[in-house]
């Protein structure tokens, strides 16, 4: 076997390359429930590590000095972490709202943290003006098609791959929305490939909750992601109900996931029939461990 089968990586580019395809697990949610278990990359321990890598693959083929980004917390983990390698500099605006452990965690990585706001949409605005008069580059997560690229050439393919390997037809996926990115890139692949056999149910927020990574995207009239492909369903969910999913998860498969790996374990139940047989996929975007405060309050 070679040195990266064994997982013997000389850089940390070559290490979360090297990891994938991250995980597919099978739950006991349900007879046929499969989750993808994106905490499995190493720098911000979540899906976010490859929107990352492309965003920053396309920055240093133009040489830039400095990169700005308005994030709600993995991505921002990701692109401190890359920018550390690199020898960038970064600035990460991050909403005054989002959980103190993504802050933290920037800041240790040595990027410039700036918490403001109530949402990434209101800090938009000043990461635009920063990089319009200071020579900083925008990657722009929520427009640059990058992001759906990135899912769509590693996500999307692993997912195909490996359910195939175990004679396994995949009947639905049910992902989260933020940027959109990771949802769109999937179905895009998906809906491609296998047309309306497959269907596509995306997760948000219900009317006035806040899950932190996700947002109401249906709303958002600037997303132009969703526009590139169908979504067959859109769930709503409560904060609530996105804990109860994590708590779910974590007494019957004993792994801890995230808010809105929580979220689309609450999706599921809301659509899935009783005892079917067909092949559901979650994607876990991320981990428990940065929301400990938020599911504190809740156990």
């Amino acid at each position: 076997m070679s040195s990266r089968e064994l997982h013997v990586f000389e850089n940390p580019i070559e290490l979360m390359e090297g990891m994938w395809p991250t995980p597919m697990l099978k739950l006991s949610l349900g007879k046929n429930v499969w989750a993808k278990l994106e905490f499995y990359n190493p720098f911000s321990h979540s899906i976010k590590d490859r929107t990352a890598l492309f965003l920053f693959k396309e920055a240093i083929k133009r040489n830039v000095k400095s990169l700005v980004e308005a994030t709600s917390g993995n991505t921002g983990i990701a692109l401190s972490a890359l920018s550390s390698i690199f020898k960038i500099n970064f600035t990460a605006f991050i909403p005054a709202t989002a959980p103190s452990s993504f802050k933290v965690l920037m800041k240790i990585l040595g990027a410039n943290v700036i918490s403001a706001g109530n949402s990434t949409n209101e800090l938009l605005p000043l990461v635009k003006k920063l990089s319009e008069f200071n020579g900083y580059t925008h990657l722009d997560q929520f427009h640059n098609e990058i992001n759906v690229l990135a899912h769509y050439e590693t996500t999307a393919k692993e997912i195909d791959k490996q359910m195939s390997s175990i004679g396994l037809k995949i009947k639905r996926i049910i992902a989260t929305m933020g940027t959109a990115g990771h949802i769109v890139g999937i179905a895009k692949y998906f809906k491609e490939k296998y047309g309306d056999d497959l269907e596509i149910i995306g997760v948000e927020p219900a009317q006035g909750e806040r899950i932190p990574g996700i947002k109401r995207v249906t709303e958002d009239k600037e997303n132009k992601f969703l526009n590139m492909v169908k979504i067959d369903k859109i769930v709503e969910v409560k904060l609530k109900e996105a804990i109860e999913g994590v708590i779910d998860v974590a007494r019957n498969d004993g792994i801890l996931i995230g808010l809105s790996a929580g979220a689309t374990v609450s999706a599921y139940k809301k659509i899935a029939k009783q005892d079917e047989e067909e092949v559901t996929v979650l994607i876990f975007p991320d981990d428990a461990y940065k929301y400990v405060n938020e599911l504190g309050s809740y156990v």
